[in-house]
């Protein structure tokens, strides 16, 4: 069944890369501590790359908005209506806005970011 757009977010996105750790070398590289929870600093920003090229991440679109428009979407399709959401923010010129982008759209909600070429997309590193 086709739907048209029920539900609207609006609020800045985040790209969650969640890894599972084997140890806690990446914890102590980094000085992150076990149940915690930080903004990054200047000294955090190698751990991205780290984890894409190391750890066989996986991406989810986040942020406290997006998060609540792919859950409803979730509730929404198993009631009949699919593509029924949709989000908008601002993400980066580069590869994390463009996974971005496919998390959304894979969980059924249709994405219009803004493209900013000079301000990277926002992550969150999810170290399990």
């Amino acid at each position: 069944m086709s739907s048209s757009i029920v539900l609207v977010g609006m609020e800045n996105p985040l790209l969650d890369i969640s890894a599972e750790l084997s140890d806690h070398t990446l914890l102590e590289k980094y000085g992150l501590e076990l149940d915690s929870a930080i903004l990054a600093e200047e000294k955090h920003l190698p751990l991205y790359k780290e984890l894409v090229e190391n750890y066989n991440p996986k991406y989810i679109a986040g942020g406290a908005t997006q998060n609540s428009i792919r859950v409803a979407q979730w509730m929404l399709k198993s009631a009949g209506l699919s593509n029924a959401t949709a989000f908008m923010g601002c993400v980066g010129k580069d590869d994390f806005g463009r996974q971005l982008d496919e998390c959304a759209t894979n969980d059924g909600v249709k994405t219009h970011y803004m493209i900013d070429e000079t301000t990277p997309t926002g992550t969150c590193a999810v170290l399990v």
